[in-house]
């Protein structure tokens, strides 16, 4: 994974953290989203293309989640998506 790309979801991961949400299923959301990033970010054997499909798909479900509920991360999520699709993932 290119260094654009890392940082784009690394700055995605410090903004999933800021969310304190009272809803279980958000949280939930928000943990599983966090987790595939990790998994994503912090593995270097993960360069396949199903696999960034699979982190892209994620933010997606995500971006659906949260829109109208929470618009700093919507955006974050947004900015995240471009990033990689402009990667040409």
């Amino acid at each position: 994974m290119d260094d654009k790309r890392q940082r784009t979801l690394q700055d995605l991961q410090r903004e999933l953290q800021t969310i304190q949400p009272s809803d279980p299923l958000v949280k939930d959301r928000i943990a599983r989203l966090n987790d595939e990033i990790s998994r994503v970010v912090n593995d270097p054997q993960i360069t396949g293309k199903d696999e960034e499909q699979s982190i892209q798909r994620a933010i997606q479900d995500a971006i659906e989640s949260f829109e109208g509920h929470h618009p700093d991360l919507t955006e974050a999520l947004r900015i995240a998506i471009n990033t990689l699709v402009n990667a040409g993932i």
